[in-house]
């Protein structure tokens, strides 16, 4: 008698505990089935419900784990792991300052237009030395100089060849010193092959063809004398779409105040370059200086310039004295095409 009571309360808390366990197991599933869609399948909802607190938890935690960590070494005075990260070692930013701007915005076959306020390294000098190839000597004096000067050598002279072959294997960089028609010629003379006004629009054309073929490795010309000739609209057409042609650049020496050759190079889309500065219109020394040191603030203002000297003994002392100090005002010497745009 006694041990079937026991066996029937033993049986009833058995049934409670299931009944227990039952009511729990109804719980849970009702909780499931509160984001189920009639299929049974969760929905994409219910699963980033289900998933983000999890993601959350984990975010908060490595933020917390972050701060801790940071708190921790900014007490023993090193820089924030993350601060490391994100901006790179803080001591290297120290000793070299922020990072440079980068440069503007480059527009086809126009200089590039600088802006006081950019970085030094896009501030840019170029130096062309006119009027070589009469002798190879002044060549090799300036090359001596192992700066990335341009070097504008004469067609149709005693050493144009032996002056550009010079110079193309000390790996620099020369343009054609086209000879062109002044004002008071034939008392003021260009020189031989000049291109002049009584020609026509073909012998034009087959003459800075020529020019081309004695001088293979040119990047650009420009115009020798020539302050009646760049005035003519046809013939300067002429000339600069046979560079283009060949894609050269026509680097206006402005010897006369005529806006043609650049307003040609704005129609047709030519690249074009203009200097800024003759540093040796005035050969004393002291006066080059000045000029140089124009060319400079020129260029720091408005980010380029181009300066054309000649070879006189005065210019290369200048140039001697000058270009080594060019990096502490913030100035790169460079080839006259590296002002141009791509």
């Amino acid at each position: 008698m006694h041990l079937r009571e026991d066996e029937k309360r033993l049986r009833v808390a058995a049934q409670g505990v299931l009944a227990f366990i039952g009511l729990l197991l109804m719980g849970a599933g009702l909780a499931l089935l509160s984001g189920v869609a009639h299929t049974g399948q969760p929905t994409a909802t219910t699963a980033l419900l289900i998933v983000r607190p999890l993601q959350d938890r984990v975010v908060q935690d490595a933020v917390q784990d972050a701060g801790q960590d940071a708190a921790q070494e900014a007490g023993q005075g090193t820089a924030p792991a993350a601060a490391r990260s994100a901006w790179g070692d803080r001591d290297e930013a120290a000793v070299f300052g922020p990072p440079r701007a980068t440069e503007p915005p480059r527009h086809e076959g126009r200089p590039q237009r600088g802006h006081p306020q950019m970085g030094h390294a896009a501030v840019r000098l170029a130096i062309v030395i006119d009027d070589l190839g009469n002798n190879l000597e002044w060549t090799e004096r300036f090359l001596a100089l192992g700066q990335p000067l341009t070097y504008s050598i004469l067609p149709a002279v005693p050493a144009t060849r032996a002056s550009a072959a010079r110079v193309r294997q000390a790996h620099g960089e020369y343009i054609i010193h086209m000879p062109m028609q002044p004002f008071d010629f034939p008392r003021e003379n260009p020189g031989p092959e000049a291109l002049l006004l009584n020609q026509g629009m073909e012998a034009t054309a087959q003459r800075v063809r020529e020019y081309l073929r004695e001088l293979p490795d040119a990047v650009g010309a420009s115009n020798h004398m020539g302050s009646a000739y760049t005035y003519d609209t046809d013939r300067m057409q002429v000339v600069q779409t046979v560079l283009a042609e060949h894609h050269l650049f026509f680097f206006n020496s402005k010897t006369s105040a005529t806006p043609v050759p650049e307003r040609v190079a704005r129609q047709w889309g030519y690249a074009y370059l203009e200097r800024n500065v003759f540093l040796d219109n005035d050969p004393s020394e002291a006066a080059i200086e000045r000029e140089f040191q124009r060319v400079v603030r020129q260029a720091q203002h408005a980010g380029h310039a181009a300066a054309i000297g000649h070879p006189y003994p005065q210019t290369l002392r200048v140039l001697q004295r000058g270009l080594p100090r060019l990096a502490r005002a913030g100035v790169t010497l460079v080839p006259l095409s590296a002002l141009l745009t791509r």
